[in-house]
């Protein structure tokens, strides 16, 4: 019987007791929505080679009646993943999705008496259900905890790797709620968890702020936390709101659970490596005001212990340094929202190789069709960080590193002793060089490697100052959900025992060079390196 236990440790996701890397994909929102439309976007996963599909479930769907349960699209979820051999991880789109209540059911939105909504400034209801509605937090519990049975019920304990609590919440259009339920709790003494989590935060805005202001164990929101008041505020509503439902579901299928992030941009350091660098605002509002964000994460792990960590949806912003400070917040590092382009692509490998990430998820990979320019790139990349995968889930010490070379950043030297040197320099002797090169690493043992990626050159370094070479280099290829060896490449087709060469995709000959080579490769080697 396969192992029930999925769970993280030392920010790995293990599943049946070896390491896991999700290699996954978000479908696009209604790409769950039908059997029909599961079927669609279940045929493009297994086609475009995830082994995980983020999907979202609608309250709407399940519960079209109060306490009449619906889950047949759940069902066919779960069975069409199955069939074809892929993990699921179920995005609960309940009160909030993307900081707006669109996706309760009707008989929710029609009674804003019991729940009612978000209020700005001007007074006006926002599509939004206030944090501040116990009914609604009740109601959403009880649909969360009944989903979340029947997971329970239907899952072969490895299904279901972990489930998404609502999505991208917070206060869109203004700072905070200003409805009558959260104008009753805004001058209350800020709880005791709050001002201790942010008091052992690390130095940011709220922690230097709650400091300046000198507020005892009595004050306020505004007392003690000035212009990041409205925001601290919010943050404590969602994360107790969000930790009740989140209790709920687990007392019915114990599995790791997250919330995901609208990500704020940071002008100052976040800079970008997109062309929506700004896409994610600048000030609480523009984006949802209150959510798990970098400088809130505080309150929302004092106020929301249920939750095993907090992701983040990066689009924009200075990718890199983002990942890194959310995997500081839990020791857990999971993207399950980001571009599904050649810059995603870049991503992916920087995130499993050299951030740690646990799991990737590109959005709206569903959508893609073989005519797309980005298409190849992205079904490679999926194939490559899965080989990946396997070594790491047979090896589960190997020791990784990613990396994206640039014509401002072409060479670098990988782990500790500089063992390989990469480049994006030697390709160009043969190969033109257009792209930016990508790859993962994964180090066997002191002479082991399996390497993948596209665009660049390796070679064998030794820091002691000997000569080092290739003692063995085998081309993996994906064949019958297995790599196996598909050529020992030797001479020429390893530069002479010196440079081995992974050209991109699309990559032919330079027409300067007039011996043919082969521009043909997987993008997968399994090489042993020696000394003489």
């Amino acid at each position: 019987m396969n192992d029930p236990h999925r769970r993280f440790v030392d920010g790995r996701f293990v599943l049946r007791g070896r390491p896991y890397l999700i290699v996954g994909g978000e479908l696009h929102n209604s790409g769950s929505s039908t059997p029909r439309a599961i079927e669609q976007s279940l045929d493009v996963a297994a086609e475009i080679g995830v082994n995980t599909v983020l999907a979202p479930v609608a309250w709407e769907l399940i519960e079209p009646q109060e306490g009449v349960f619906d889950f047949h699209t759940v069902d066919a979820l779960i069975e069409g993943a199955r069939t074809r051999g892929l993990h699921i991880v179920p995005l609960w789109f309940g009160t909030w999705k993307n900081g707006m209540s669109t996706y309760v059911p009707g008989w929710v939105k029609q009674d804003p008496e019991r729940f009612p909504r978000i209020r700005n400034a001007s007074g006006e209801s926002i599509e939004a259900i206030s944090p501040f509605c116990r009914a609604a937090r009740d109601a959403d519990a009880l649909a969360f905890a009944a989903l979340m049975r029947h997971l329970a019920a239907h899952d072969d304990g490895e299904t279901v790797l972990m489930v998404q609590v609502e999505n991208e919440v917070g206060v869109l259009g203004d700072s905070r709620d200003r409805s009558p339920l959260a104008e009753e709790r805004w001058g209350d003494a800020v709880p005791a968890a709050v001002r201790e989590a942010v008091g052992r935060s690390r130095p940011g805005r709220l922690r230097s702020t709650m400091q300046r202001s000198g507020g005892g164990e009595n004050a306020d929101w505004q007392t003690l936390f000035g212009d990041e008041a409205d925001e601290a505020f919010m943050a404590s509503a969602y994360a107790s709101y969000i930790d009740a439902v989140a209790r709920a579901g687990r007392e019915a299928f114990d599995v790791p659970l997250y919330v995901n992030a609208w990500v704020d941009a940071n002008l100052e350091s976040d800079g970008g490596d997109s062309e929506f660098a700004l896409g994610g605002g600048t000030s609480p509002g523009v984006y949802p005001s209150g959510g798990p964000l970098r400088h809130t994460s505080s309150i929302w792990r004092a106020l929301a212990p249920t939750l095993d960590f907090l992701a983040p949806d990066l689009y924009f912003g200075s990718f890199d340094l983002i990942a890194g400070e959310y995997a500081a917040i839990d020791g857990i590092l999971f993207i399950p929202e980001m571009q599904c382009n050649r810059v995603g692509v870049e991503q992916m490998f920087r995130a499993v190789g050299q951030l740690g990430a646990s799991g990737v998820a590109p959005f709206a990979f569903d959508l893609m069709t073989k005519d797309d320019p980005h298409y190849a790139d992205v079904k490679d990349a999926f194939a490559l960080l899965s080989a990946i995968g396997r070594v790491v889930e047979q090896h589960p010490g190997a020791e990784l590193t990613g990396f994206t070379l640039t014509d401002t950043d072409p060479t670098r030297r990988l782990f500790p002793d500089g063992a390989l040197e990469v480049t994006r320099s030697h390709m160009a002797e043969i190969f033109p060089t257009p792209r930016n090169g990508v790859g993962v690493v994964a180090r066997l043992d002191d002479d082991a490697y399996v390497i993948v990626g596209r665009g660049f050159a390796v070679r064998a370094l030794r820091a002691d100052g000997a000569r080092a070479g290739w003692l063995s280099v085998e081309e993996l290829e994906h064949e019958d959900d297995q790599w196996v060896v598909r050529r020992r490449l030797n001479g020429d087709e390893i530069g002479g025992g010196e440079w081995i060469r992974l050209p991109a995709i699309e990559q032919v000959q330079s027409e300067l060079f007039p011996i043919r080579q082969s521009t043909v490769s997987s993008g997968a080697l399994r090489v042993r390196t020696y000394s003489y």
